[in-house]
C-alpha cells in the first residue's frame, strides 16, 4: 500500500477528553453517562471524546453474560441520539458499541457526531472476543479539524500490523478504546505491558495516541494519552479527563523523518 508524505499539511494542537467509566448492562444508563460526557467535553474545549469498548451495550462476560438478551433496534437509536448530541456539541464521538450483522455479532468503535459518521469493527478478538464477535477487516480513519484519526480496538495494540495500515494512510493520530479487565494468568503482567504497548505503537510511528480503558475495578491499567515521542502525557482511571495531542511538527523534524522511515521499509515488505 502506498502512502503520500503528509509532512505538509498543517496541524494545530488538539484537545481532547476520554469518559473511562464502568459500563454496566442498561444501555440507557450507559447512554445517559456518555451523554453527560459529550456535554462535559464541549464545555472543556475538547473536540473529540473516546468513551471505552461496548461502553453503549456493555462488554460480554462483564457487564452482561451474552448479546442474546439485547434490544437492537435500541442500541440504534441510542447510537443516533449520542451522534446528533455529539454534532450539537462540536464533538467528534468514538464510542464503542456492538451490531448485529448477517455473519454474526461485530464490536465497533461508533464514529460521528462532528464527522462523518463510520463504524470500525474490532480486527484482532482475543480468545474471550471469539465466544461472541465476528472479526472486521477494514483500516478506518476520520478526518476532523485538520487531523486525520486512526482507529482502533483494545487487542488491536498488540498487533503492529494494524497501526502500520494506520500509518499508511496518513493517521496523524491513533484512538483506541477498550475494555482491558479481567483474570490475568501471570499477575501484573498486563498492568505493566499495556502502558508500553501504548507508548510503543506511538512512537514507532511518531504518532500521538490516546487509549480509553474501562473504569472497572478489576481493569489491567488507566486510561492515558501518549505524544508523538511515544512519551505519556495524561492519565487518569474514572471519569472526564482532558489532554492535548500535539503535532509531530511541533516536536525534532527527527520525528518526522522516523515515521517516513518506519512507513517506507514498511511498504517495502
Amino acid at each position: 500500500m502506498r502512502y503520500r508524505r503528509d509532512d505538509r499539511r498543517v496541524r494545530t494542537p488538539l484537545p481532547i477528553a476520554l469518559l473511562p467509566f464502568t459500563a454496566s448492562d442498561d444501555p440507557r444508563a450507559n447512554a445517559a453517562r456518555i451523554h453527560a460526557g459529550i456535554a462535559a467535553a464541549a464545555a472543556s474545549g475538547a473536540r473529540v471524546l473516546l468513551t471505552p469498548e461496548c461502553a453503549l451495550p456493555g462488554y460480554p462476560s462483564a457487564a452482561r453474560p451474552d448479546l442474546a438478551s439485547i434490544d437492537w433496534c435500541q442500541i440504534a437509536d441510542l447510537e443516533d441520539g449520542l451522534m446528533l448530541s455529539a454534532e450539537r456539541h462540536g464533538i467528534a464521538l468514538v464510542t464503542g458499541s456492538s451490531e448485529r450483522g448477517t455473519q454474526g455479532y461485530s464490536n465497533d468503535a461508533v464514529v460521528g457526531g462532528a464527522v462523518a459518521p463510520v463504524r470500525y469493527r474490532k480486527q484482532c478478538l482475543t480468545p474471550t472476543d471469539r465466544r461472541y464477535f465476528v472479526p472486521g477487516t477494514a483500516t478506518v480513519t476520520v478526518d476532523h479539524v485538520g487531523w486525520r484519526l486512526g482507529i482502533a480496538i483494545c487487542y488491536d495494540l498488540r498487533f503492529v500490523d494494524v497501526f502500520m495500515r494506520l500509518g499508511q494512510v496518513e493517521a496523524d493520530a491513533f484512538l483506541v478504546i477498550a475494555h482491558m479487565a479481567g483474570p490475568d494468568p501471570d499477575p501484573g503482567t498486563k498492568a505493566a505491558l499495556i502502558p508500553q504497548l501504548c507508548a510503543t505503537r506511538a512512537a514507532e510511528l511518531a504518532t500521538p495516541l490516546a487509549f480509553c480503558n474501562t473504569a472497572a475495578g478489576d481493569r489491567y491499567c488507566d486510561s492515558g494519552v501518549w505524544d508523538a515521542r511515544g512519551v505519556r502525557v495524561a492519565t487518569a482511571a474514572e471519569g472526564l479527563f482532558t489532554a492535548t495531542l500535539t503535532p509531530r511538527e511541533a516536536f525534532d523534524p527527527w520525528y518526522a523523518n522516523l515515521r517516513r522511515e518506519a512507513l517506507a521499509r514498511w511498504d517495502a515488505i
